[in-house]
């Protein structure tokens, strides 16, 4: 009888012990997910120029300042390549902090060839690959002129910065600033970007290339280890073990 009694109390305890937990359990917070802001990093643009072969590594580095002066900073390299007849091979990277140990893992490699117009978007990862429509430039239009642009809102000015030996090849230096008025993407104040590159004719693009933006911070994009002559072809070779879909769609 003592031993049904006892063990009526510790089940009584255990009860309410298990009821006071619960009891003082916070309210799990409610809500449907939460979005966030996606931004896309452009980097430098290699146009398929033909007689120009190359290779070489694109270093970034990316600056933001938060609000309370910190800094975080985000790099990474990745290889790029261009043939005599102007195919264009080259890696994306993921971007890592500063500091991180990891080898910058390959997310994307692309392979353009101009005289087919078709450019390869292929994923290591999943081993697969998508083929799309290539119609780039090999050569860029004229730079905008300097002055006023957008009905006023916005105000360009371009400084030649000369000429200068960059990674082992000629450039030339311009520095543009451009100014956005107040109340022109609903800024209280006139904002200024600035942009500097370091161009090299023979290559047919920047060497260097610096952004300097309030919005998205300081951008640099430097283009080293340049070995000018033809790459190694298999460079332009898509794995064989890649499963490759096409999305052009063939003229009607």
């Amino acid at each position: 009888m003592k031993r049904a009694s006892l063990l009526l109390l510790l089940g009584a305890l255990a009860t309410l012990s298990v009821s006071s937990l619960i009891a003082q359990e916070p309210e799990q917070a409610t809500h449907a997910p939460s979005g966030g802001v996606a931004v896309t990093l452009i980097s430098i643009v290699v146009p398929p120029l033909p007689h120009a072969p190359f290779t070489a590594t694109v270093r970034t580095e990316w600056k933001s300042t938060l609000e309370d002066g910190s800094i975080i900073t985000i790099k990474n390299h990745r290889m790029i390549a261009r043939d005599n007849s102007g195919r264009i091979f080259q890696e994306r990277r993921n971007l890592y902090p500063e500091g991180d140990p990891r080898e910058s893992e390959i997310r994307q490699l692309e392979f353009a060839d101009p005289s087919t117009h078709a450019i390869y978007y292929c994923w290591p990862v999943a081993k697969t690959c998508e083929i799309h429509d290539y119609f780039s430039r090999a050569s860029e239009p004229p730079p905008t002129p300097a002055g006023s642009l957008d009905n006023g809102k916005r105000f360009l000015t371009r400084v030649d910065l000369g000429k200068d030996v960059v990674s082992g090849v000629e450039t030339i230096g311009t520095r543009e600033t451009t100014t956005i008025n107040a109340g022109a993407i609903g800024n209280d104040r006139a904002i200024s970007v600035v942009k500097e590159f370091w161009y090299s004719p023979h290559l047919g693009l920047n060497v260097i290339e610096k952004r300097q933006d309030p919005n998205y911070g300081t951008q640099t994009f430097v283009v080293d280890q340049i070995s000018l002559g033809e790459p190694d072809a298999r460079l332009f070779d898509i794995p064989p073990d890649y499963h490759i879909e096409d999305t052009r769609h063939p003229n009607q």
